[in-house]
């Protein structure tokens, strides 16, 4: 078996490897101009309850939450 250290030391190798954190399109409506939203850091999930993400249009620049 793996301690927990090696395994977390792994995991953290793959996740910063594959992870870029840049916006990605979500395939959900901007409420104030119809283009698609991006989520802002797709890789941070907020604490919130329900938990959230942060998303923003690059059209019109409108920020806001959605929920995870």
């Amino acid at each position: 078996m793996k301690s927990l250290k090696d395994f977390n030391n792994e995991r953290r190798e793959v996740w910063h490897t594959s992870s870029t954190n840049e916006p990605v399109g979500n395939d959900i409506e901007c409420p104030e101009c119809g283009e698609e939203l991006f989520d802002s850091n797709p890789d941070l999930t907020l604490t919130s309850y329900p938990p959230q993400k942060n998303v923003h249009c690059d059209k019109c620049n409108y920020t806001g939450y959605r929920i995870k």
